[in-house]
C-alpha cells in the first residue's frame, strides 16, 4: 500500500536563530500533523536534517539545542496511511535540497515507482541546476495540491504555492526573520508580522535576508474548503477571509437553514465550538460545554489507522452530566467521515442521561475521497456513501441529522472560490482521471 497523501505543516526561516524560530513554528502548526516532525538546516556548506516520530516536542525537541544556523525549514506531519516510519518523516533530503511538503501530487505514480509523492518531487527538483526552471516545469507536469518549501544548498529557501492554492501559505517576518508558515496565526503568536499569503502559482525566494517572488502559473483557485471547517486554527485567516468569522456563519446559516428542537447547544470539541456559538446564537438556545476534550487526546480525524482513532476515542471525550442528562440535544460538529467519532460521543451521552439527541453538521455530506490531501478514504468507507440523513442518523444513534447543503457552506464562508470535491465528486485538476481507478492506483 503506497502513501499518497498527507495534510501537515512547513515552516520555514531565514536570519539569526532560524532553527529555534522553525521548532517553536512547528509547535504552533502541530494540529496540522501529529505523527512525525523534523528540521533541515544548513550546517556550514551542507545540509543536515533532525527528524524524529510523534509530536514536535517529543520528536526534535532533545536534539536542537545545540544546532544553530541562519537557513532552516520544518515539517508536521499527518500521513493518510497506517504505517508511519522515520524514513517517511520530513523533511526529505539529499545532499542537493530539502523539502517539506504539503499535499498531495496526484499524478506523482505516472513518473516512476516512488513511495511517496514527496520522494518524487525531491527526485523532479534534483535534476535541475536552476530551481526556478524545476519548479516552473514541476507546476507544468505535477497535478495536485502543493504547498511547500524547499531549501536549497547554497542557502536560498523556494516557498512554493500550487496554482489552485489549495493549500495556505504565508509570508512574514518575526524580529529580522523572513519566515514561511503554513498558516498566519503561527507567525502573530510568536510576535511576529504577516506581510502577504503567497499567492497561488507563486514562488516566493528568500535570498541573502531579503525576498523576490515570481509568477511562474495561473489558474482557477480552489481553496480547500476543509481549511476552514476543520484544519486550520480558528485564529487563522486563508488569503484575507478569517477561519473563525467562517465557523460562526456556517453555525448561523446550519440555524437558519436546519433548526433542532433542542434545551441546550453542546459543541463537539475543538474546531465545532465557533460552528456551534453561531448555531447558539441564531436560535437562542444556551450553549453549554457538555463534552470535555482531555488535554492530551490527539485528533482522532488525523490518525492513520482505524485501530488508533478507536483507540484514541476509547480516552478523547469525558461528559459533563449535570449539563446535559434529561436534556434534548443539538449536538454541533463541523463534519462526519466515517462516523466513528459521532458514534461514540453519542453512546456517551445516552450512558450520561441525555434524551433527543439532534445532530447538526457545519458542513455538507462528504461522498467523495479527496485526491488533494485530506483522508477521506474509499467512498465505501465514507458514512455518507449512498445513505440519506436518515439512514446516517440510525448508523450513529442519534434521532435526526442535517447537513448544509454545498451552496450554503458557500454562503457561509463567504467566497465562492473553494474546492468542493469531496462534496460533488468534481475535482478541480488537471487530468481526466476516473475515480475506481485512482482509487486502486492509490492503493495498489
Amino acid at each position: 500500500m503506497i502513501k499518497v497523501k498527507e495534510h501537515c505543516g512547513v515552516f520555514a526561516s531565514m536570519g539569526e536563530g532560524s532553527v529555534h524560530i522553525v521548532y517553536e513554528g512547528l509547535k504552533l502548526l502541530q494540529h496540522r500533523g501529529e505523527e512525525s516532525a523534523g528540521i533541515s538546516f544548513l550546517n556550514g556548506e551542507n545540509l543536515a536534517t533532525i527528524k524524529g516520530l510523534g509530536l514536535v516536542d517529543e520528536a526534535i525537541g532533545d536534539k536542537i539545542g545545540n544546532v544553530f544556523s541562519n537557513v532552516s525549514i520544518g515539517h508536521v506531519r499527518y500521513s493518510t496511511t497506517g504505517k508511519t516510519t522515520i524514513d517517511e518523516a520530513q523533511p526529505l533530503s539529499n545532499d542537493k535540497i530539502s523539502i517539506a511538503f504539503n499535499g498531495t501530487i496526484t499524478n506523482y505514480f505516472q513518473f516512476g515507482n516512488f513511495s511517496t509523492d514527496t520522494e518524487f518531487i525531491l527526485n523532479f527538483m534534483a535534476k535541475y541546476s536552476d530551481p526556478l526552471e524545476g519548479l516552473s516545469n514541476f507546476m507544468a507536469s505535477a497535478d495536485g495540491a502543493y504547498s511547500m518549501v524547499i531549501m536549497w544548498k547554497d542557502g536560498r529557501i523556494f516557498a512554493v504555492r500550487d496554482p489552485h492554492g489549495f493549500r495556505p501559505l504565508v509570508l512574514g517576518r518575526i524580529n529580522n526573520n523572513l519566515v514561511i508558515s503554513s498558516e498566519d496565526s503561527a507567525i502573530i503568536q510568536m510576535g511576529g508580522k504577516v506581510i502577504r499569503d503567497v499567492k497561488p502559482g507563486e514562488v516566493v525566494v528568500f535570498e541573502n535576508d531579503s525576498f523576490l517572488s515570481y509568477q511562474l502559473q495561473r489558474q482557477d483557485i480552489a481553496v480547500c474548503s476543509f481549511e476552514y471547517i476543520y484544519f486550520s486554527r480558528s485564529d487563522t485567516s486563508i488569503d484575507g477571509y478569517p477561519v473563525y468569522d467562517a465557523r460562526i456563519r456556517l453555525g448561523e446559516v446550519l440555524a437558519e437553514k436546519h433548526p433542532a428542537n433542542a434545551q441546550i447547544v453542546v459543541p463537539v470539541p475543538d474546531s465545532a465550538r465557533p460552528i456551534a456559538l453561531g448555531f447558539s446564537r441564531k436560535t437562542g438556545i444556551p450553549i453549554e460545554e457538555g463534552l470535555v476534550r482531555t488535554l492530551n487526546s490527539k485528533r482522532s480525524f488525523i490518525l492513520p489507522s482505524d485501530r488508533s482513532r478507536v483507540l484514541t476515542l476509547e480516552e478523547k471525550f469525558g461528559v459533563v452530566s449535570s449539563a446535559i442528562k434529561g436534556k434534548d440535544i443539538a449536538l454541533i460538529d463541523d463534519s462526519i467521515v466515517r462516523g466513528n467519532t459521532m458514534r461514540r460521543i453519542i453512546q456517551l451521552l445516552r450512558r450520561a442521561g441525555a434524551e433527543k439527541i439532534h445532530v447538526r453538521i457545519g458542513s455538507p455530506m462528504i461522498r467523495y475521497p479527496c485526491y488533494m490531501g485530506i483522508d477521506f478514504p474509499r467512498r465505501d468507507q465514507l458514512i455518507a456513501f449512498e445513505k440519506d440523513e436518515s439512514k446516517i442518523a440510525k448508523s450513529i444513534g442519534a434521532d435526526s441529522v442535517k447537513y448544509l447543503t454545498k451552496d450554503e457552506m458557500v454562503e457561509a464562508i463567504g467566497r465562492k472560490d473553494l474546492c468542493v470535491a469531496c462534496f460533488t465528486g468534481k475535482y478541480p485538476l488537471k487530468g481526466n482521471y476516473n475515480l475506481g481507478k485512482l482509487e486502486v492506483t492509490f492503493r495498489r
